[in-house]
C-alpha cells in the first residue's frame, strides 16, 4: 500500500557525525527508511523492490535481529548494502543487548535472552535455540567471539542516529526533557517510549523512529499505516514479528512522500 503527500522543495542535508561513505550517501535527495525486520528476512527482501539505490539513501532504525526466524540472513544484507551503497543502520536495543552480551555476559545475558536473543545467537552458532537453552552467557559470548570475529566491532560501529535534510532519524526516539536533543543518552535512543511518545517534541524537526510497534500507537490498532502526532513524531515499527507489517517511509529532506507496508506471515500476536 503507498500513501503519497505533497512534495516540497529539498532543504540542505545534514552530514554531522558520518563517515565519508555515508556522509557522500546523504547528498542523494531522498531517502528509504525502513523500519524494525527482527529477522523477517523475506520480508525485507520484497520491501527492498520499493527502493531506488540511484537517487535514494538507504537507512535502517535498527532492531535487524530476534525473535523472527532469519536474523543472520538479515545482518548479511544489511552489511551488504552497508559496503555497496552506504547503507546506514542505527542501533538498537536488540543490536544493543548482542553487543552487551559479547562484552559483559554475566550481567547482560540474562536480559537478552528473555528478549529472543537465542534465535539469534542459534543461527550464528548454526544450531537450534533448544540446544542452547542451558548454555551460560559466558560460553555463549565466547563462541561468538570465535565463530564470528567481525560481530562486535560492527555492533559498535552502528551509529545511534542520523539526520537526512530536516529529519531526525532514531531507533526509539530522544529524551523530550534535555535541553539538546543529541544529549539523550545511549538508553534513550535505543530504548526510549515514555514520555517520547507524549511530551512535546522541542527539537522543531520531524522524528522518525521505530521500537515501539505501532499497533500499540494507533487508535486503531492497525499496523499498515505509519503512526503519526502532528507531523512531528513518524512512528515506522509495523510489528513484522507479530503478524503485523514490515513498514518503510519515503522521505526527501523535509517531507514525508511515501508510505510502503508488506504484510506479515507470522502469526499473530499481541506486541
Amino acid at each position: 500500500e503507498i500513501y503519497t503527500l505533497s512534495l516540497h522543495d529539498a532543504l540542505p542535508i545534514c552530514v554531522s557525525g558520518l563517515n565519508e561513505k555515508e556522509a557522500i550517501a546523504l547528498t542523494k535527495q531522498e531517502a528509504f527508511v525502513i523500519g524494525d525486520i527482527h529477522g523477517m528476512y523475506h520480508l525485507l527482501e520484497e520491501l527492498l523492490t520499493h527502493w531506488r539505490p540511484e537517487d535514494q539513501q538507504l537507512i535502517f532504525v535498527g532492531d535487524l535481529i530476534d525473535r523472527g526466524p532469519n536474523s543472520k540472513a538479515t545482518v548479511e544484507k544489511v552489511r551488504e548494502l552497508q559496503a555497496s551503497h552506504g547503507a546506514i543502520c542505527l542501533c538498537g536495543n536488540h543490536e544493543d543487548m548482542l553487543l552487551e552480551t559479547l562484552t559483559d555476559p554475566e550481567n547482560y545475558f540474562g536480559r537478552y535472552k528473555r528478549n529472543g536473543g537465542l534465535t539469534t545467537i542459534s543461527e550464528f552458532l548454526e544450531t537450534t535455540p533448544s540446544r542452547l537453552e542451558d548454555q551460560s552467557g559466558q560460553l555463549l559470548s565466547a563462541c561468538l567471539k570465535e565463530t564470528q570475529p567481525w560481530l562486535q566491532a560492527w555492533l559498535e560501529s552502528l551509529p545511534l542516529y542520523t539526520e537526512f535534510g530536516n529529519f531526525i532519524i532514531a531507533h526509539a526516539g530522544v529524551n523530550p526533557e534535555v535541553d539538546q536533543w543529541q544529549d539523550s543518552s545511549r538508553r534513550d535512543f535505543v530504548w526510549i517510549r515514555e514520555p517520547f511518545h507524549t511530551l512535546p517534541n522541542k527539537t522543531g524537526r520531524p522524528i522518525i523512529f521505530g521500537h515501539t510497534p505501532i499497533g500499540r500507537l494507533n487508535d486503531d490498532g492497525q499496523t499498515h499505516h505509519v503512526w503519526h502526532r502532528e507531523g512531528d513524531l513518524i512512528g515506522i515499527d509495523g510489528g513484522a514479528v507479530y503478524g503485523g507489517h514490515l513498514l518503510a517511509v519515503r522521505i526527501n529532506h523535509e517531507t514525508l512522500l511515501e508510505t510502503f507496508c508488506v504484510p506479515s506471515d507470522a502469526p499473530k500476536v499481541d506486541d
